[in-house]
């Protein structure tokens, strides 16, 4: 390989790893002061600096409540009655549907991780998408007369939030053994990450 093209591979790579952390560090970062903020104001220098780790533990603390809240139903209907107020403010929309974006990836890669990875023919015979395996299409959709249909969603790289919902003949679906987490790096990465091969499994020892 050309060293500058080598050169450009690395700089990519690691522009793919420090972006994701650095945005990630100041997120939290600006969480942190204004809890910490919150906590000087409420109990006073002196108490909150006296308790090491407050701040942090109260940030740990908040999450995991409105997570809570926000996973039975009239938490659910509460956000949704917040985020119906800040959608129709222009600019506080603009930057919530940032945001809210990014973590809807997160929450739909927590609940795919178990989908099984596939390959369909796209964008024609010889040629392959990676698809999430999302399950059989309802009896409703089963209109084809070649056979069963399946539900499969085709993300599109380099952005995550993207893709389409395919509706794909059962005996052309090829099933590949690369897990949810590497299948979504490689095809969000645009190929730059490519999986290490599984280890090969031990063979079985005779009995004797």
């Amino acid at each position: 390989m050309h060293p500058t093209h080598q050169l450009r591979k690395h700089f990519l790579t690691g522009l793919a790893v420090i972006v994701p952390l650095w945005g990630t560090f100041l997120i939290l970062k600006a969480l942190f002061t204004a809890v910490d903020g919150a906590l000087v104001a409420a109990l006073g220098p002196a108490a909150s600096s006296s308790i090491p780790g407050l701040g942090a533990l109260t940030l740990i603390l908040l999450i995991v409540t409105t997570g809570a809240v926000a996973s039975n139903l009239l938490g659910k209907r509460l956000v949704k009655a917040s985020e119906a107020v800040l959608l129709r403010v222009p600019l506080v929309r603009s930057i919530y549907t940032t945001f809210k974006s990014i973590t809807d990836i997160f929450t739909f890669m927590d609940r795919q991780r178990e989908n099984r990875i596939v390959l369909i023919p796209f964008p024609r015979l010889g040629l392959y998408a990676i698809g999430l395996l999302m399950g059989e299409a309802p009896e409703e959709l089963q209109c084809s007369p070649s056979g069963r249909l399946s539900l499969v969603f085709v993300p599109t790289a380099p952005h995550p939030f993207t893709g389409y919902l395919a509706l794909v003949l059962n005996r052309e679906l090829i099933p590949i053994s690369m897990g949810f987490h590497d299948a979504m790096k490689m095809e969000f990465s645009c190929g730059f990450f490519i999986p290490a091969p599984s280890p090969a499994p031990l063979p079985h020892r005779e009995r004797r």
